[in-house]
């Protein structure tokens, strides 16, 4: 289990393949193994040197106990990046790592080449999206209520309501949810709810509409046919110097695991189109 200290916290990472670095961000209370289930890192492998990692407080990261703003997780990768002596790369971010990516083009736009934006939903254009439309919410509100966890259309993006709620179950409760998420799951959103992770993911953090419309490089906003954020997707498409705004077939906001070969297929076309044939360590198989 390799770990890499970076910034003073040891983080878990994967590393694959030769080439042009890629860098895979995953989004919150998951971990790098989507990267592996949906055969990402596998496939980019064939071209790109790809580095997948768990997020602080996540997977077999370090959990301090704050700094869950996306500027905080943004200074994440690029301390990792100098830590695995990673120059310039191109990033996907899945949910809240696709802010993560962003915010880190923001921070450093000349070490990051390109950015792949799998269904984010950033703080600062939240405005944008009204959730309570999407059928899927639904379903899960009613699941979360049946668990005893009370979720409203009006706070969906707080996750430290939710956190806070968990925290407290207890009882019959407290079993419903277990069963609801699954043991691994229910030990996840501990740990998390004991970080300010929750209150942290819902703030712009200085990434703002401003900053996120001056992105001037490459962006793929790879959105889930289903999305409930699509008004995301076409405001980046509109307002970015370089935005390609294409959907996954049949997918809502968990494209990697709802159409994984579509969605990989999608980010590695992108990525060799940024890196044209020529440039790259190794040819098509």
């Amino acid at each position: 289990m390799p770990k890499i200290p970076a910034d003073g916290r040891n983080f878990h990472y994967q590393q694959a393949g030769e080439g042009p670095d890629v860098v895979l961000i995953h989004g919150l209370t998951g971990d790098l193994s989507i990267w592996f289930l949906c055969q990402a890192m596998g496939t980019l492998a064939r071209w790109f040197r790809v580095t997948a990692y768990d997020l602080r407080g996540h997977g077999y990261s370090d959990v301090p106990p704050s700094g869950y703003t996306s500027a905080d997780q943004a200074r994440d990768t690029l301390a990792i990046m100098d830590a695995l002596e990673i120059d310039r790369a191109m990033l996907v971010g899945h949910s809240f790592g696709g802010v993560i990516a962003m915010h880190a083009a923001v921070l450093d736009s000349d070490r990051i080449e390109a950015v792949v934006l799998s269904d984010p939903c950033f703080p600062a254009l939240r405005h944008l999206e009204d959730v309570s439309r999407w059928g899927h919410w639904q379903n899960f509100r009613e699941e979360a209520a049946a668990a005893g966890v009370a979720l409203s259309d009006e706070h969906w993006y707080d996750l430290g309501r939710f956190f806070d709620q968990v925290l407290h179950l207890d009882g019959q409760r407290l079993l419903r949810f277990r069963q609801a998420v699954g043991l691994p799951g229910f030990r996840r959103l501990l740990r998390l709810a004991r970080t300010t992770c929750g209150d942290d993911a819902k703030v712009p953090a200085g990434l703002t509409e401003e900053l996120i419309r001056g992105v001037t490089q490459p962006v793929l906003a790879l959105f889930g046919e289903h999305s409930p954020f699509l008004a995301t997707a076409d405001y980046l498409a509109a307002n970015l110097a370089q935005c390609r705004n294409v959907r996954v077939p049949g997918a809502k906001h968990r494209a990697p695991e709802e159409n994984a070969e579509q969605f990989v297929g999608l980010v590695c076309e992108f990525l060799r189109t940024v890196r044209p044939a020529a440039e790259l360590a190794r040819s098509t198989p």
